[in-house]
Parts: structure tokens; C-alpha cells; sequence
């Protein structure tokens, strides 16, 4: 608990546990002692006398999508508690009546359940310390703001809007801080009276001591110290009747018993007036862990002009919920091991607040993508399959979304998967069959110096007299068996004969393994496995290019005339 040093003249006064929750209940007689003019403060935060359970809370504005910032911050609450058998609560603080949506809401809470981010206490879960919208909880912040007009650390405030102004220009002119000067702190109860009476409006400014200094203990950044000369009486309810954020936050802190706040770094200077509140009003303090800011890689705060930010865009880009968790993870906190492949469970077993790094954490979307295709690739066979399966039915190329076709398309294709949506472009670059592009490529040379249309006319000849068709259809060991034949019969063998062979049935220079490859491309041909409008060039279609090729002068010009090699296609 923090400790207090005042100044004097004392005020002392008797505090009304009547208003606040069971668990924060003092005796009737306790007492609590404020120095209207200064006192100096050491404040060591200590857990919440909840009875020693972790209460931790994810509290997000209703204003816009779920940035990734904000994810890492529910994340490492989760796992916090999580690891301590606490309770995760979700709070949301819409107080901002005029940019806070329940759509927004709505979308936020989505996207912390597909990240599997659930919650103990919160919207669509009951608890005992609701209710958890800051807007359905006005009673109770205005409970308390009255509590602290009696007890003396608010006072009314009649400033207008153009007094504040002034002041602040004033303050600026003599480089001094742009604090409220405290006309209304030392108002007699006749000038009270007398703005009341003209229905002037008000605001409830908290009477903060002149001189002294706060002091927490940070679980991440250390000693953070603050002289309160530099803040100025701060407003806690609006003329309007409405709280002010800090006021809010350290009510609903305290009143949901949260032993633990973590929270983006800045928020920090929100700490110094939480602080106060948190002694005017006797409450425990929490304990404060302040997580970094990420960054971009030129290292400036992440924003949109970076690229995709929030939660529902990745998910959208077809994004794994493990892999943006695990990444997230990483981005300030590791167990101490070169391991960097986390399920959300072996999270929770190896997570500390005590291994989060103070400094900034750089956003790497190349990394992201990696990680998520380790993930990807980690998925249970039928959950992957089912996955790109349909995926790949969804996107127009396959007329179903699952049988043996997309069984060992998945299989052969998955490592160059790393977004479902990469599913798309790796069997569209199977189905498809370039070879005009790559007989004319530089990096083709070699293999087409190496007597390239001797083996393409064997292979036509071999086509023709239906050994191919034949060992396809039989499978993959037939075809394999064929090729080991095949090679025999050129004098083959090694990259002399699988070079070719990939060059003229694939029209690629690079790829998944060939024999897989092949025999996948004959089963496309197969009524019923393709979208007609996919671009898939058949076997049959395959061989007719082949035998358009003018070998001679692809030798001569190292190159095929465009306009004469059009590509067939269904």
C-alpha cells in the first residue's frame, strides 16, 4: 500500500464505506487525512485485498476495429491471468458517447474470440462486478464524485471555456506548464452560492497538492516518478454531468477489484491522477505494468500508412488466429529460449510479466507470414485439407472442396503455404503450364542446350503410343516406374533426365516434387475436378504445344516468337 506524508493545515475526514462494494468496505471509523496544500507521496503498488486472486482487465473503446496494439494488450492480460488462475474481464469504456458504436463493439469482441481470447466477466458474461459498460455505470461514478466534493478533494470549478484559454495562453507567455491556476480551489461559500444560484455551469476539478511527488513501482518499466507541481487541479465530472475518463477508469478499477492493470505505455501519464484518485477515494491501489509501444520498421508509432493494422484485416487476409497470437506474443516477451513456435496453452504455462521488455517492439508482417504458415502446416491433416479444400472451392478453381484430388494437391502444395490465400496461387501455378515463357527465359538455356527436343520427342512418342496415359492412370508407382524405363532408354538419369521431363510436362523450371506433380496434373483432367474457367491446360493439351515447338529455331535464337506459341487452355 502506498504510504502518505502530508503537509499541513490537516483536513480530516470520515470516509462513507456505504458507497462503496462489499470487498472495499472499512470500518466506519476509519480515517483519512488530506493537506489541501501540499504533501509529498511514495506509492509502492501492492495487490488489490481481493483475497489475494488476480483480477486483470482488457478495457477497449468502442471507436474503430481491434488495432494489433490493443490485441498484444488483451493477450498479455489473458495470459496473465491465465497463468496465475486469475479472472480475465472485459470492460468496455464507452464513454465517449459520440465516436463509441455498438457496431465497433460488436466487431471488437469478435475478434478477441477468434483470437480465443475469452473472457471471465464481461459482455455477454455474467459476473458479480457489473455491470461492464462504463456508460451503464454513470450512477456510480457520480456516487463517488460526490463523495470526494464532501470529503474536500473536488471542488466546483465555474471557469468558462474562454477563462481556460487565457489561462493556458497566459501560462504559455511565462513558459510556465499549462496548469489550471485554481481560481475556484479557495472560493468562499458566498460565491458558491451565488454561481449556483445563477445556474452557472460547473465542472468537479480534483484539488491536487502544490508540492511533493508520486512514486509507483512499474512490474515492467521500474521507479516511474512524477512531481505533482506540473499537473494542476484536473477536472473529473464534465459541466455535462459526464465523467472524465481518468475519474472512470479508477472507479471501475477498484469497484471490479482488478489487482492488476496492464495496459499500453501510453497510458502511463494517466497514472499520476489515477494515483490521487485512487488515495482521495481510500481504494488499494493495483499493481501497474506499462507494455511498450509497437512499432513500425522505421520505427515510428504503427498506423495505417504501415500497411494492415487491425485484428479483422489480417483475419480477412486470410490470417491463422494461433499464428497472429503466437507473433503477438513475441513482440516484447520471450520464455528465454531460442524457441519461438508457441501454441496459446504452452502461452499460458510460460508466460511472466517478468520477461516483458520495456522497449519497443518492431512489427515485421514478413515474419508474421512465416509464423503463420508454421502454424498452418502444424494443423491436423483433415483440419488443413477441409481448410484449403474449401478455400480453393470458394475461389473458383475446384468444383469440390474435398476427395483425393484436393487430398494430395494439399499435401504436395503445403509448404508453400503460409496464408490459406496463398492456397489460390500455388495449385493455380500447378494447373497451369508456361512453357513459351520459360524455353525463352535465360535460366532455360542450359537445359535446352542440352539436346531438349531429343527428349521431347521420345516423350511425344511415348505419349502417343499411350505408355504415358497408361502409367498415369495406374498411379504413382507406375509412373515412377516408367520414368526409371524411360531415362534407361535415353542413356538418363538424375538432373539430366528430371530436368527435361519437369521443363516439358510442367512448363516450369522449379517446383513440387515432379513424379506427385504429374500424376496430379493427369487426375485434374478428370471430368468434374476443375472449374472449366480456372485455366488448367490438360495433359492432352500439353502434348499439342509440345509438337507446335520449333525446336530448330529456339536452338538458333535461344528464344520462341511469341505471337507463334499462344498458350491452349479450356
Amino acid at each position: 500500500m502506498a504510504s502518505l506524508v502530508y503537509g499541513t493545515p490537516w483536513l480530516r475526514v470520515r470516509s462513507l464505506p456505504e458507497l462503496a462494494p462489499a470487498f472495499l468496505r472499512r470500518r466506519q471509523s476509519s480515517l483519512f487525512y488530506c493537506s489541501r496544500r501540499s504533501f509529498a507521496v511514495v506509492a509502492c503498488s501492492s495487490p488489490v485485498n481481493n483475497g489475494g486472486s488476480v483480477r486483470v482487465r482488457f478495457a477497449p473503446s468502442p471507436t474503430g476495429n481491434l488495432h494489433v496494439g490493443g490485441a498484444r494488450t488483451a493477450l498479455f492480460n489473458y495470459l496473465f491471468a491465465r497463468s496465475k488462475g486469475g479472472k480475465f474481464v472485459l470492460r468496455i469504456e464507452d464513454t465517449d458517447l459520440e465516436r463509441s458504436t455498438r457496431e465497433s463493439e460488436a466487431a471488437v469482441l469478435q475478434d478477441l474470440s477468434w483470437l480465443g481470447l475469452d473472457w471471465d466477466e464481461g459482455p455477454g458474461v455474467s459476473g458479480d462486478f457489473g455491470p461492464y459498460r462504463q456508460s451503464e455505470r454513470n450512477a456510480l461514478y457520480k456516487q463517488y464524485a460526490e463523495k470526494l466534493l464532501e470529503s474536500g478533494h473536488v471542488y466546483r470549478c465555474f471557469c468558462s471555456s474562454e477563462e481556460l484559454v487565457m489561462m493556458k495562453e497566459n501560462a504559455k507567455l511565462k513558459q510556465l506548464p499549462p496548469v489550471y491556476t485554481g481560481k475556484w480551489a479557495t472560493a468562499s461559500d458566498s460565491e458558491l452560492e451565488q454561481e449556483l444560484e445563477k445556474g452557472t455551469p460547473f465542472t468537479y476539478r480534483f484539488r491536487v497538492p502544490k508540492e511533493g511527488s508520486l512514486k509507483i513501482n512499474d512490474l515492467i518499466r521500474g521507479e516511474v516518478c512524477w512531481n505533482l507541481d506540473t499537473l494542476g487541479d484536473f477536472v473529473v465530472m464534465r459541466s455535462n454531468g459526464q465523467p472524465v475518463y481518468n475519474f472512470c477508469v479508477t472507479v471501475d478499477d477498484a469497484t471490479m477489484a482488478i489487482s492488476h492493470v496492464i495496459r499500453a505505455e501510453e497510458h502511463l501519464p494517466n497514472t499520476l491522477r489515477q494515483a490521487l484518485i485512487y488515495k482521495a477515494l481510500e481504494f488499494p491501489m493495483p499493481q501497474f505494468a506499462h507494455v511498450s509501444l509497437i512499432l513500425a520498421p522505421d520505427r515510428s508509432k504503427l498506423s495505417k500508412r504501415h500497411g494492415a493494422t487491425s485484428v479483422g484485416q489480417y483475419r480477412e487476409m486470410g490470417y491463422l488466429p494461433q499464428g497472429m497470437v503466437n507473433y503477438l506474443a513475441l513482440l516484447g516477451w520471450g520464455d528465454g529460449t531460442e524457441n519461438e513456435f508457441f501454441t496459446l496453452e504452452e502461452l499460458v504455462e510460460k508466460f511472466s510479466i517478468e520477461r516483458v521488455n520495456k522497449s519497443g517492439a518492431i512489427f515485421d508482417s514478413t515474419k508474421l507470414r512465416w509464423m503463420n504458415g508454421q502454424h498452418l502446416r502444424a494443423l491436423p491433416k483433415e483440419k488443413l485439407t477441409k481448410l484449403v479444400g474449401e478455400r480453393w472451392k470458394s475461389a473458383g478453381i475446384l468444383t469440390e472442396s474435398e476427395g483425393s484430388f484436393v487430398d494430395e494437391a494439399v499435401e504436395l502444395l503445403k509448404d508453400g503455404i503460409e496464408l490459406v490465400t496463398d492456397s489460390d496461387k500455388v495449385l493455380l501455378n500447378l494447373l497451369s503450364y508456361p512453357l513459351h515463357a520459360t524455353l525463352a527465359s535465360p535460366e532455360a538455356k542450359p537445359a535446352v542446350e542440352d539436346k531438349l527436343h531429343e527428349v521431347a520427342a521420345s516423350l511425344i512418342a511415348a505419349y502417343d503410343s499411350g505408355e504415358i496415359p497408361s502409367a498415369l492412370e495406374e498411379g504413382q508407382g507406375a509412373w515412377q516406374k516408367w520414368v526409371k524405363a524411360f531415362g534407361k532408354s535415353l542413356k538418363r538419369k538424375g538432373k539430366s533426365l528430371f530436368m527435361p521431363l519437369r521443363v516439358l510436362l510442367t512448363g516450369k523450371l522449379h517446383g513440387p516434387e515432379m513424379g506427385t506433380s504429374i500424376v496430379l496434373i493427369h487426375k485434374a483432367g478428370s471430368p468434374g475436378i476443375v472449374v472449366p474457367q480456372a485455366g488448367f491446360v490438360s495433359m492432352e493439351e500439353r502434348f499439342k504445344i509440345l509438337r507446335e515447338i520449333d525446336w530448330e529455331a529456339l536452338n538458333k535464337d535461344k528464344s520462341v516468337p511469341l505471337e507463334s506459341t499462344a498458350t491452349i487452355s479450356t
